[in-house]
């Protein structure tokens, strides 16, 4: 015969309530919710605001970062964009590596990874950040400029529209193979 020590029903409800709420606290959306409520503390209490009607871009989120710290540890000048240009340099890009960072790490995901190609890839990637930087970022601005009627936001169009039928072709292409 076992012997157990009688729990009290309000120490079984809080093991079961424990049990029922450990799932919630590696979920994507309270890490989303923790996320919006300090981005809405740090808003208030430090005077930190999102840019107005400025997407989520790597290229000129990270240009604006560059400029600002040159800007203020070398005294120039450089141009920022007005959203960059407060107290508090644009932090999107740093955000984005140290949450991608994390959430690798807490899934075990972390790892150097051989995909081929590094060279080709790089050079892709050079192209794809300097036509955005040179058409203005990200698909939003590009259809405001080119409804101003701005050659560069036409070329950036086109070019985006190009690349979704070269990628789509290639995928199909690929996965015939």
């Amino acid at each position: 015969m076992t012997t157990r020590v009688a729990e009290s029903p309000r120490e079984g409800f809080a093991a079961g309530a424990l049990a029922r709420v450990a799932p919630l606290a590696r979920s994507p959306v309270v890490y989303g919710i923790v996320a919006a409520v300090g981005a809405v503390i740090v808003g208030q209490y430090l005077d930190v605001s999102p840019p107005a009607a400025y997407g989520l871009c790597s290229a000129c989120h990270g240009r604006d970062l560059a400029d600002w710290v040159l800007n203020h540890v070398e005294g120039r000048k450089l141009f920022i964009t007005a959203a960059g240009a407060g107290a508090w340099p644009l932090l999107t890009v740093v955000g984005l590596v140290i949450g991608s960072f994390a959430a690798a790490k807490r899934n075990g995901e972390f790892g150097a990874i051989d995909i081929g190609g590094n060279a080709r890839q790089f050079l892709f990637g050079f192209v794809v950040m300097g036509a955005a930087l040179f058409v203005g970022g990200c698909p939003t601005r590009i259809l405001i400029r080119t409804g101003y009627g701005d050659v560069a936001g036409i070329v950036g169009l086109g070019g985006v529209a190009a690349g979704i039928v070269a990628a789509t072709l290639t995928m199909r292409w690929v996965a015939r193979r």
